[in-house]
Order: structure tokens, then sequence, then C-alpha cells
């Protein structure tokens, strides 16, 4: 993921081609949202893989909304995957509320790019339960009902009633699971807030190896309000 929505398809493009120039067995995975397949980046990435056969492996994570606009407006295609297919490259539609299904369309997608196959685009149909973020209320624009119809697609749950069906999960051992979980993020929450404050001069000191003239300028003011303050 990255900020700037599109770009990190891009940076992924770049990253099977370094592995393809090395000759290195590995494949570059990038994950995107429906809305962010609209972008110029995730379409020139999947030119570029296709063009060059890259091992590239886009995930489109076909929630339904982008923010506030819904699927059916964001695009005229059929299907988010078949967006790959002008680039040469194969696609696949995926229940992406399905863990096993998603591990499968995975496993197949690496070991084509492994092997010289080219890249694959995934599209896992799913759905966004929360917010788009703190500042969003999806209440505006979807029904409470599409929300709680959504939930009962839920993966984690379907995973969960399917290891039951075959005896292989228990309450007692979800209980205990949640116990573990509970304490493990108390102690890295605490180990976090027992963190000594940074330095201002932090923020400048692991960005560069050789720090820009204007950069060192700013480092050096903030120095002297530090030491005023």
């Amino acid at each position: 993921w990255c900020v700037p929505i599109g770009t990190q398809c891009l940076h992924a493009a770049g990253a099977a081609l370094a592995f393809k120039i090395r000759k290195e067995p590995r494949v570059a995975v990038c994950t995107i949202g429906d809305g962010g397949s609209s972008k110029a980046d995730f379409n020139s990435a999947l030119n570029v893989a296709g063009a060059m056969n890259l091992p590239l492996v886009a995930v489109i994570v076909n929630n339904g909304w982008a923010i506030s606009v819904p699927r059916t407006a964001q695009t005229g295609a059929k299907t988010l995957a078949q967006k790959g297919i002008a680039a040469g490259l194969e696609c696949l539609q995926v229940d992406g509320n399905d863990l096993i299904a998603m591990r499968a369309a995975m496993d197949h997608a690496l070991k084509r790019a492994r092997h010289g196959h080219g890249g694959m685009v995934i599209e896992a149909v799913t759905y966004r339960l929360s917010d788009h973020t703190t500042a969003d209320d999806a209440r505006r624009y979807r029904s409470e009902q599409e929300v709680k119809d959504a939930w009962e697609r839920e993966p984690l749950r379907r995973m969960k009633a399917y290891l039951k069906s075959l005896n292989a999960w228990t309450d007692d051992e979800e209980a205990a699971l949640k116990e573990q979980c509970i304490k493990y993020v108390d102690a890295e929450v605490n180990a976090y807030l027992e963190t000594r404050a940074q330095p201002i001069e932090a923020m400048f000191d692991y960005t560069y190896a050789d720090l820009p003239a204007d950069l060192a300028a700013q480092r050096n003011e903030a120095l002297d309000w530090e030491k005023r303050a």
C-alpha cells in the first residue's frame, strides 16, 4: 500500500523488473482498491508487466465502495479482474471472503510468475464493513441492511464455522487465542508508551545517508529552537 492512490502498483512493477533482471525466483505483489483500479498508475503497471512478462501479481480488493462511490458508478467493466486482459495478463475473480479460495488463487498466481509465465490480476470480491476512515460516515451513502447482509459473509466468521464443522476448532480454543492476543497487544502498547521521546533532530537523522543542504539548514534551525525553548 502507498498513500498516493495507485502508485504502489508502479513500485511493484519496478520491483518485479528487478527480480527478472537478477533472475531471482521472486514475485512482486501489490494490492489496490476497486476505486484505485481506475487510476492511470494501476493501468500503466499492468501494461508494463504484460509487455515485459514481469512476475507481478496485482490484487484488486473490491469492497463495493470507493469511499462513497459505488462499484456500479466506478467503471463500466463487467468485472474488475478483466482490466488485465488488455495488458495480456491472466485474470481471475475470486470470492474475497473465502480465505481458502483466496489462498488457492494466490498460490496459482505466485507459481505462474515464479516459473516465468507472467503476471496476473486477481479481483477479490469482498466488502468494507466499517467506515472508510475515521473522517468517514458510511451511513450517509449505504443502507444499514446492506452492511448487515455483508456481515453474514465476513471471512473470519465463515472460516470459524468451517473449522468447527470439521471439529478442527472449538470455542475453548478461540477463547484461549483471544486471551493470548489481548496479552500480546497490551504488552506491545505498554512497550510503546514506555518508549522515551526522541530528540527533535531524530526526524532528520534517519531519512538520508547524506542530508541535503535545505534539510541540514532546517535541522540546525530546529536545534536552535530547541535550545531556546
